[in-house]
């Protein structure tokens, strides 16, 4: 069966060439086009198709005004289509937060660009189809819920987090909702395309009390610092300092969340944590494995509130999370972590989660 697309942009130019790519997929049919927001609202609730790519800006009711009447009355699958720099690219974020599940940018650069670009959307629209779209949002500030259970041991010196899909929403959740002198310092690699990176660790900053910045190679870890991996770099600790490294990719990433997590239990052993969130593939669970067996937390988000359970389940399912935490959960649990005293313990069996 065909993924049915909806595509919702002002220039007509742009349509007719992103149909023409979409269709050049024998599993992927356009349904319709809208040129405004309103008419995209319109066409979602008449065809419900199984994706809609949206331009964020756009005459009349724009982008952002759509998704969110959109995530309202007809909740859909969402690609944002973009340019990575400028109010777009911070605009795009916005509609993360909304309840879109993807930014890519807008195919440039002649036929070779082209068509990188058009495959990146089409394997985008196949990632994103059939995902059951989160619209529960608690307010910012809420007080979350300590999960159950959850024993005693020492405290970490620093978090690893790793996300893909779903990923950035998730993200400015978690750290919105932690106390404003968090201590720890967190490392996070987050999956997504070329570009857009500077325009995440803006909109990352400004959606929570976190200092959030893009990593530095050898800079100091310091405390309640958000440190985002850039594009095309490993993301490492050595040393209490920051390392960027130009090895080859794993699982087809780069920065890898594997890297992260086996740094952190090279530097750290038992002071390490790590998170794996929503996302598709498997990145991050072999070095998760390391960090736990080196004794420190491990932890991966549950399958309710994951966009795409694919990287939290491996991680559970191979045993290096000892944790499985829905959205609402982690803040507090990662808030536990930092009290003085201390964090869960990795070594106990944790009632109501997922264990190896």
């Amino acid at each position: 069966m065909k993924i049915r697309t909806l595509i919702a942009d002002d220039s007509a130019t742009f349509r007719a060439v992103l149909r023409s790519v979409l269709e050049g997929a024998a599993d992927i049919e356009v349904v319709g086009e809208a040129a405004d927001g309103a008419s995209a609202v319109r066409l979602v609730r008449a065809l419900r198709p199984d994706v809609l790519t949206l331009d964020v800006q756009m005459p009349g009711l724009d982008g952002l005004g759509a998704l969110e009447e959109i995530m309202r009355v007809a909740p859909t699958p969402v690609v944002v289509l973009s340019a990575a720099a400028g109010a777009s690219g911070a605009l795009s974020f916005r509609a993360l937060e909304l309840g879109a599940l993807e930014v890519l940018p807008k195919p440039r650069g002649g036929a070779a660009g082209l068509e990188k670009g058009a495959e990146e959307i089409r394997n985008a629209i196949r990632v994103v189809a059939g995902v059951k779209v989160l619209t529960r949002r608690r307010q910012r500030g809420a007080a979350a819920t300590a999960p159950a259970g959850l024993a005693r041991g020492h405290r970490p010196a620093a978090v690893g987090i790793a996300a893909s899909t779903g990923g950035p929403a998730a993200l400015a959740r978690i750290l919105s909702a932690l106390p404003p002198a968090y201590p720890l310092p967190m490392l996070v690699v987050q999956h997504m395309a070329r570009g857009f990176q500077d325009a995440f660790v803006a909109w990352l900053a400004s959606v929570s009390t976190r200092r959030v910045k893009m990593a530095e190679d050898r800079e100091v870890i310091a405390a309640g610092t958000v440190y985002v991996g850039p594009d095309g770099r490993h993301l490492e600790i050595v040393g209490g300092r920051v390392h960027l490294g130009d090895g080859p990719p794993v699982d087809g990433f780069r920065p890898s969340a594997t890297i992260l997590f086996a740094s952190l239990a090279r530097d750290l052993g038992g002071r390490a944590a790590g998170l794996v969130l929503t996302g598709m593939g498997r990145d991050g669970a072999e070095g998760l494995r390391r960090l736990r067996q080196a004794g420190g937390w491990a932890a991966a988000q549950g399958p309710a509130t994951s966009a795409v359970y694919g990287m939290p389940r491996e991680a559970l399912e191979c045993g290096a999370a000892q944790l499985s935490l829905e959205l609402d959960e982690i803040p507090a649990a990662l808030a536990l972590l930092a009290s003085p005293a201390g964090p869960p313990d990795p070594a106990e069996d944790q009632s109501g989660s997922g264990n190896s």
